[in-house]
C-alpha cells in the first residue's frame, strides 16, 4: 500500500507510542488496560461470536520480544494479543486461541470469535506523511487472521492483511516488523484511531500463534508544508435584482476548505463580499492560502438577471392653446420621471419615436405614449394627454364672417339674427341684448368698412 508524500523539507518525528507497560500479569482484559501515554483501549465485536469466543488481554502471558526472536511465555514485557478465554482451557494463554470442533461445541464449548481491538484516540495535529510502525507475531490460516484497521474520525477501513509470521523451530511464531503509512485523511487529524481485527471460525483447525502486537509507533512529518488546501466551491447558481442590482453574498462560508496541516487557512473571495453586480455572468474565484503560503482555488459562477421593469411617471395632461386660425401649436412635453433599479434605460415617445415628445401638436387631444426599456430588455410604458385648444376668434364690430370687410354677407348674418333678445345674440352690437333697429343704425355706419 503506497500513499503519495504531502510534505516537504520536514522533520520526521514519532509523536505517538505504545508499548503497553513492563511486569508480569496475565488476565487483563484489553479494554481495562489504560495507557499512561495514550489512554483507554476498547474492544468492539464485529461479527458473530460464539459462546465461549476468545478475547483481547494485554499482559506478559505473550512476552514482547525484539524483532527476530521467537515467542515466548510469561515474561515482564506486556504485549497486546488475542488469547482464549475459556473455563475448560484456560483463560489468557498468551498468542494462543481456542477454536472448537463444529459438532462438539456442546461439550467443549466453541470459540468463534469476531471482535476488534481499537486503540484510544490519536491526536495528529500538525503532522502529516503518518508512518506506523510495529512488530507483531501472527500464526492462524486462511481463515483464522487478523487485520489492520483505520478510523479517520468518522469511518473504520481496513488498511492491510498483515502477513502470517515465520514459524520458529520451537513451534513459536517469530517477532517481525511491519510499516504502513496511514491514508491521507490521518494528516492532520485530531480522530485517529488504529485496530486489529481477528476472526476465527470452529473447524477445529487452530494454529497457533493467534496475534499479539508491541511497541507501536506513529511517525510523521512536521516541519515546511508543502501541499495547498483542497477547495471546493458551492455550485453555480442564479441570482435575481430586488430593489438595486445584486449584491454578491459571502460564498465562503458554503465552501468546503481542507488543509493537512493548517486547520484555519485564511480564506479570499473574489470579487469581494458586498460588491455590487450588474446583469450578467460572473466567475466567483474561492482560493485558500495556508499558513505555510501554499494556495489554491475553485471557481464557479453566479449569474445575475434584472427581471424588474422600470418605475415611470408622466405628467397626465399638458394644456395648450393654438394662436386662431392655425391648426397645430408647439407643445413642450415633459419627460416622464423614470426609476431604474440596475443600470441603465431608453425612453420613446409614440409620438415622434424620440426621447423628448416636446413638438407640434394638432388642435384636440393626442395621448402620448412613453415607454422605458432597461438593458435587460424589460419595459414599462405610461401615457401624456395632450389638449390643443382653438384661440378665441378676434373680429372686426360688425364683421361676422370674419373675413376683414363689411359687407352683404354680414347684413344678412344681421338681418337674419333681428328680433334676437338675451346675451345669446351675436349680432347685439351695441350691447342691449336685443339685435333691433339701434344695431341696424350702428352697422349702417360701418358698412362697407375693411377691418384692419
Amino acid at each position: 500500500m503506497v500513499f503519495l508524500p504531502v510534505m516537504a523539507s520536514a522533520q520526521f518525528v514519532t509523536f505517538w507510542t505504545e508499548d503497553f507497560g513492563s511486569g508480569c500479569n496475565s488476565g487483563q482484559y484489553a479494554d481495562t488496560y489504560f495507557g499512561p501515554m495514550t489512554g483507554a483501549w476498547t474492544i468492539t465485536d464485529t461479527g458473530p461470536l460464539a459462546d465461549t469466543p476468545n478475547n483481547w488481554f494485554v499482559s506478559a502471558e505473550e512476552n514482547g520480544n525484539a524483532v527476530g526472536a521467537c515467542g515466548t511465555g510469561c515474561g515482564s514485557n506486556r504485549t497486546l494479543h488475542l488469547s482464549a478465554d475459556q473455563t475448560i482451557v484456560g483463560t489468557d494463554l498468551g498468542a494462543a486461541y481456542f477454536e472448537g470442533l463444529d459438532g462438539f461445541c456442546a461439550f467443549f464449548g466453541c470459540g468463534g470469535t469476531d471482535r476488534r481491538v481499537e486503540s484510544p484516540v490519536i491526536n495528529c495535529s500538525g503532522i502529516a506523511n503518518i508512518i506506523l510502525d510495529f512488530k507483531y507475531i501472527e500464526g492462524g490460516n486462511a481463515i483464522d487472521n487478523c487485520t489492520l484497521w483505520y478510523f479517520d474520525g468518522t469511518t473504520w477501513s481496513e488498511i492491510a492483511d498483515m502477513p502470517k509470521t515465520p514459524v520458529c523451530p520451537n513451534g513459536q511464531g517469530e517477532w517481525t516488523a511491519f510499516s504502513i503509512a496511514l491514508p491521507f485523511s490521518s494528516n492532520n487529524n485530531t480522530n485517529v484511531k488504529i485496530g486489529f481485527r481477528w476472526i476465527n471460525n470452529d473447524d477445529g483447525d487452530a494454529s497457533d500463534p493467534s496475534f499479539a502486537v508491541d511497541d507501536i509507533e506513529l511517525n510523521g512529518d512536521f516541519a515546511t508544508d508543502a501541499v495547498p488546501p483542497v477547495v471546493t466551491c458551492p455550485g453555480s447558481e442564479t441570482v435575481f435584482t430586488e430593489d438595486f442590482c445584486a449584491i454578491l453574498e459571502d460564498y465562503i462560508l458554503q465552501t468546503v476548505v481542507v488543509d493537512d496541516v493548517d486547520p484555519f487557512p485564511q480564506v479570499t473571495q473574489t470579487p469581494e463580499v458586498g460588491s455590487n453586480l450588474t446583469p450578467g455572468t460572473y466567475d466567483i474565484v474561492i482560493e485558500a492560502t495556508d499558513v505555510a503560503g501554499n494556495s489554491s482555488s475553485c471557481t464557479f459562477q453566479v449569474t445575475v438577471i434584472d427581471d424588474d421593469a422600470p418605475v415611470m411617471t408622466c405628467t397626465p395632461t399638458v394644456n395648450a392653446t393654438a394662436p386662431t386660425g392655425q391648426p397645430e401649436v408647439f407643445v413642450n412635453v415633459l419627460s416622464p420621471d423614470v426609476e431604474e433599479n440596475c443600470g441603465g434605460y431608453t425612453l420613446t415617445n409614440d409620438f415622434n419615436n424620440t426621447d423628448n415628445a416636446s413638438d407640434n401638436y394638432p388642435i384636440g387631444t393626442t395621448v402620448v405614449t412613453f415607454t422605458a426599456t432597461d438593458e435587460s430588455g424589460n419595459t414599462s410604458s405610461c401615457t401624456t394627454n395632450v389638449v390643443v385648444t382653438e384661440g378665441a376668434v378676434d373680429c372686426c364690430l360688425a364683421d361676422y364672417n370674419c373675413d376683414g370687410f363689411i359687407g352683404v354677407v354680414d347684413l344678412l348674418f344681421l338681418l337674419q339674427d333681428f328680433g334676437c333678445s338675451g346675451t345669446g345674440c351675436l349680432a347685439d352690437l351695441d350691447g342691449n341684448d336685443v339685435v333691433g333697429v339701434s344695431d341696424l343704425q350702428i352697422f349702417n355706419g360701418v358698412y362697407g368698412t375693411f377691418c384692419p
